[in-house]
């Protein structure tokens, strides 16, 4: 069934110049039926995220007090500090706390931009975080789940006091942790949001731990801080699912459509749903509105399309990659998917059109060659 929305009502008053508007109701969470079992795990809070041992901070102050730091405004102390420890960095894919990220010299992006965190709450250095969109890393599929990676960049501010003449704003810098050429800059995001997505992030662990209460029991922490945080909405929605509380999940996945900006990953785990339950003519109706949504989220369609091709549903996946490419026309490993779709659909001239595009973009030699060989091959079918 298609989702209802509920918009200010304008009403005209004949004779009258008055316009009225009724007060649009603001969605709230939905009371969930699951109750999930008592544990001895806790749930961790946002400043042990961040908090750093004593041995820590005090490893900081001896930074500070070096004679090329010592009179540098605090941001760029900062920034010098997180420098140093960057040094042999060691990517694990890990959602450590700062304390351990700092301990092991190890972790992902959302461990660094913690531990940016914890040197900015010690020094009193104002930051924000900023959502990148990257190509989706698949982090583990199953049971009808992928995990994919979060990935932001912090951005640290002078304090005004420390300002000299700034003309356009104040001063700042830009830590990104392991950029990528394909990145895209999103939104700004508060601290609550970031912690909404380091808890959803533990989340992912617990699930592929085979912890869904606790899993539940951190997506209701992030959803606390953020309720309208779409990707915590949604995987919410998908534990719920595994722990046989359909109604609930259902539930979520109405929430979710009312609140949320991105509906690609919504519409269609709710079209999963609805199969799963037989329902056939209403996930029908969710996967149109699915096919039909204009969308710009970067990279979105592009799992949705991997997705649709490994279910052999070649007609959908050519749609999103489509829709991806719209969006992402540099990105050639989507051409190369696109010509494969279009040769399963009896199309070898739009896949010879899309290997060529495909070759035009890519950049590597290794990658030139794939496609070459790929576009001799079809052109000798003819």
């Amino acid at each position: 069934m298609r989702l209802i929305f509920i918009l200010p009502l304008l009403i005209l008053l004949q004779g009258c110049k008055a316009t009225t508007y009724t007060n649009t109701p603001t969605p709230t969470l939905p009371q969930l039926d699951y109750v999930a079992a008592t544990s001895e795990q806790t749930i961790p809070t946002p400043e042990d995220f961040y908090r750093l041992t004593p041995e820590q901070i005090t490893a900081l102050e001896d930074f500070l007090q070096q004679e090329h730091v010592v009179n540098l405004a605090n941001y760029k102390q900062a920034f010098l500090y997180i420098k140093k420890r960057l040094v042999n960095f060691n990517y694990q894919g890990k959602n450590y706390f700062a304390s351990q990220s700092l301990a092991d010299n190890g972790g992902n992006c959302m461990a660094l931009a913690m531990l940016t965190l914890a040197i900015a709450n010690e020094m009193q250095v104002e930051l924000r975080f900023q959502v990148m969109h990257t190509m989706p890393v698949l982090l583990d599929i199953s049971d009808n789940v992928a995990v994919t990676s979060d990935h932001v960049r912090t951005l640290m501010y002078e304090t005004v006091e420390d300002q000299e003449g700034a003309m356009f704003g104040r001063n700042r810098i830009k830590i990104d942790y392991f950029p990528d050429k394909y990145d895209r800059g999103g939104k700004i995001i508060n601290q609550d949001e970031f912690f909404a997505m380091f808890y959803r992030n533990l989340a992912a662990d617990a699930i592929f731990a085979g912890k869904l209460d606790y899993a539940y029991r951190l997506l209701n922490k992030s959803l606390t801080l953020a309720p309208d945080y779409e990707p915590a909405i949604n995987m919410q929605a998908v534990v719920l699912r595994k722990l046989g509380d359909l109604k609930s999940a259902e539930k979520l996945y109405r929430y979710g459509l009312e609140v949320a900006d991105n509906k690609i990953s919504l519409l269609s785990n709710y079209h999963f749903l609805l199969r799963l339950q037989g329902r056939t003519e209403q996930a029908s109706l969710i996967k149109e509105q699915l096919l039909n949504l204009d969308d710009q989220s970067p990279y979105a369609w592009y799992l949705q399309a991997v997705d649709a091709m490994a279910q052999q549903d070649y007609q959908s996946a050519k749609i999103y990659l489509n829709k991806f490419l719209k969006n992402t026309h540099y990105f050639h490993k989507a051409y190369y998917d696109l010509a494969k779709v279009y040769f399963q659909l009896g199309e070898p001239q739009q896949a010879k059109k899309a290997i060529s595009l495909a070759l035009t973009h890519s950049s590597s030699r290794e990658d030139k060659d794939v496609y070459l060989a790929k576009l001799n091959w079809l052109t000798s079918l003819q």
